[in-house]
């Protein structure tokens, strides 16, 4: 699913991982992806690519989202590139017709599927559709460590979207194990140790991916996650000893 000679879809930001993991989630979905680590780089990409979709991290350094956003649009020849910016900061130009406007706290991979909708509506995966969800619910009733002992148990593959509060959060799954999580700006196997080990009230939602197209994903969790399970119950452990201790010597 090309638009033209290079890759559909391009993926600007100057986090590495960040980018290499979006771009994988793309073609895991089907479409072609390549990655900018920057604005002007990734106006080198656009032009000889001419990619149907741009994606452009807030947090791009050489040239401001803004910037990258209006020379795209002045453009006659990207003038009707689909644009996505993520967050709740966007250009003043951005919301016309052909840039993709997300509502806030939604996850990345939500809202990578909303942009590729607007290629092909038919095609693209519905990760913002809570109906295409296998299982949804809250954590209060089902906390993440249940949910991650049953996808081992079961080997799912997919991706599990968490909102925390108002903070989204993904982790990808492989045949039950972990090879990614995202959660604000934490590297990855930082976000599973902050989403294992939080209390806070959240929502989640289990969307289901056959293994095989995860099989090139960049592996930003290489902790097998049975270890990680298992100090996530010890860590849990520990703290309702601590409470415990600290309820005695109040009494």
């Amino acid at each position: 699913m090309t638009s033209g000679d290079g890759a559909a879809c391009l993926v600007v930001s100057p986090h590495l991982s960040r980018a290499l993991s979006h771009a994988a989630l793309i073609e895991a979905a089907g479409w072609s992806a390549t990655t900018a680590a920057g604005g002007l780089h990734a106006l080198t990409q656009i032009e000889r690519e001419r990619p149907a979709l741009v994606t452009i991290d807030p947090a791009l350094e050489d040239l401001s989202p803004a910037d990258l956003h209006e020379i795209l649009r002045d453009d006659p020849a990207t003038a009707q590139t689909v644009v996505l910016i993520p967050g709740a900061q966007r250009p003043a130009r951005y919301g016309g017709p052909f840039d993709v406007s997300t509502p806030a706290g939604m996850s990345a991979p939500a809202a990578l599927a909303l942009a590729l909708q607007t290629l092909d509506a038919q095609a693209a995966p519905r990760w913002n559709d809570p109906e295409g969800a296998a299982l949804s619910g809250e954590l209060s009733t089902l906390p993440l460590t249940d949910i991650l002992l049953c996808a081992q148990e079961l080997q799912l593959s997919g991706l599990l979207l968490i909102h925390l509060g108002a903070q989204p959060a993904h982790l990808v799954l492989r045949r039950g194990e972990i090879i990614d999580a995202e959660c604000g700006e934490r590297t990855a196997p930082q976000a599973v140790t902050h989403l294992l080990a939080s209390r806070v009230p959240g929502d989640y939602r289990f969307h289901l991916m056959p293994p095989e197209p995860l099989g090139e994903y960049p592996r930003g969790v290489t902790v097998p996650t049975a270890r990680l399970l298992m100090e996530a119950a010890v860590q849990e452990d520990h703290a309702a000893a601590d409470s415990s201790h600290t309820a005695l010597e109040a009494s």
